[in-house]
């Protein structure tokens, strides 16, 4: 139990001080999340919020992440830090004016500003993945940030079920501490960003002929487009993520409707369900998983997370479809689609955001344009969802039936990663992490 709990990573020097910032700003990012999730229940009980309104965080973060694009270009050859603490501070000052909307009763510029929000955080992932990859070795990167995942994973769970209960508990005075709890929040937000800047990257030579201020679009998009272009692996790997991420988004985007006003769960019963008990299933296997995924082929890795979160859409459809003819087996179908998903969750989250460009793109000043890609692809699958989600549900569309949708489309891209792992095997392929970056270390001539 102790050596699963606490895993010996055996850190030193400059790997170490990475890690103890690094995990620090991760437990504080994490328990801001678990505030920052309550805030379409705040939204749909409080002040009046439409279903239509629900996917308007990740339409307005598909936007934003778009641009991430040509961010990954422009940070390439310049310093990381910089694109992870200022979109910190702008992220929380969107949490800070989330209060003003509550206060005023909008409900579509409180769900309009936590999507601003969510973008200026967004944006900072592909400059994370650059600072972890130049920070921790090859060997151990997944085993190291599992462990920090892991634990993440737990203080997201305690920080959502506290602020769960508080807004439960305050009957009718919810909307006045759902506004106190956005204010703490917004506090750890900033402060878990502040943490990550005393991190002392590895930083590649930086490139003194590019003036720091010039915006270089047009050869920002050009790299990219030539790394999709000339990198096969890379571009079946894409085909993967959009296939899956899509229709992932697309079968939870009204997910909070579901829980709320089809089953009728209140603040805490939504809270534990949507998002309580698949983190707790994340702290009990991320860690676990962390030290599969550095043994393991990546395209095994991808069909076992999706497999799972495919079969967690059905068992929510298939929950709701039963609950007018077999109530009591409604909540044993919710909980095993909650832990199949959250059993893949934080893994999944470490393959998308910080350690899976790494079998893909050369170690350098690459990692931030692959990451960037993969940020892009994301934010335009998100948006593409979202615009889908909201006109279903205009349209009066059951979420149930958008889970079945769903959760058919994630499992073709988890049976399409089987395919891959079984093409990569009979060519003979680099087969883990380490094995790909292998082939870029100098070797020695006799």
């Amino acid at each position: 139990m102790r050596r699963w709990l606490f895993p010996q990573l055996g850190l030193t020097g400059d790997v170490r001080r990475t890690f103890r910032f690094h995990r620090a700003y991760a437990l504080l990012d994490a328990v801001c999340g678990g505030v920052l999730l309550n805030v379409p229940f705040v939204a749909l009980r409080e002040i009046g919020g439409q279903n239509w309104q629900l996917p308007l965080r990740d339409g307005c973060a598909g936007v934003g992440m778009l641009a991430s694009l040509y961010l990954g270009g422009w940070m390439a050859s310049r310093r990381k830090m910089p694109f992870v603490f200022v979109p910190g501070l702008l992220a929380a000052g969107c949490s800070l004016a989330m209060v003003v909307a509550l206060a005023a009763g909008d409900a579509f510029w409180f769900q309009m500003l936590f999507g601003l929000g969510s973008i200026f955080e967004l944006i900072t992932r592909p400059a994370i993945a650059a600072i972890l990859r130049q920070n921790y070795p090859v060997a151990h990167r997944a085993r190291i940030t599992a462990s920090v995942r892991q634990w993440a994973s737990l203080a997201f769970a305690v920080s959502l079920t506290l602020s769960a209960c508080g807004l439960s508990l305050a009957a009718g005075h919810a909307r006045m501490v759902a506004g106190v709890e956005l204010v703490v929040g917004a506090a750890l937000g900033l402060a878990a960003f502040v943490c990550f800047r005393q991190i002392r990257p590895r930083e590649e030579s930086v490139a003194a002929a590019r003036p720091a201020f010039r915006l270089e679009i047009y050869r920002n998009f050009r790299d990219a487009v030539e790394i999709v272009i000339r990198d096969a692996r890379y571009r079946r790997h894409l085909l993967g993520c959009l296939i899956e991420n899509f229709f992932n988004l697309l079968g939870l985007s009204l997910l909070a409707a579901l829980l709320s006003t089809t089953l009728g769960y209140g603040y805490f019963g939504c809270a534990m369900l949507m998002h309580g008990v698949p983190t707790l299933a994340a702290f009990a296997t991320t860690g676990v998983l962390g030290r599969w995924f550095d043994r393991e082929n990546p395209w095994i890795s991808w069909a076992v997370m999706r497999l799972a979160f495919g079969l967690d859409a059905w068992l929510l459809a298939a929950a709701a479809a039963l609950a007018g003819w077999l109530p009591p087996v409604v909540l044993p179908l919710l909980m095993a689609g909650r832990l199949l998903r959250g059993g893949a969750q934080g893994g999944w989250w470490i393959l998308w955001w910080q350690i899976g460009i790494t079998h893909f793109a050369p170690p350098g000043q690459d990692t931030s344009r692959y990451a960037a890609i993969m940020t892009f692809l994301y934010g335009l699958t998100r948006l593409a969802a979202s615009l889908v989600g909201m006109t279903l549900a205009v349209w009066k569309v059951a979420p149930s039936t958008l889970l079945w949708i769903g959760g058919a489309g994630v499992m073709f891209s988890g049976i399409y990663a089987l395919w891959q792992a079984r093409r990569k095997q009979r060519q003979h392929g680099p087969r883990t992490f380490a094995e790909f970056e292998a082939r870029f270390e100098p070797t020695s001539e006799n």
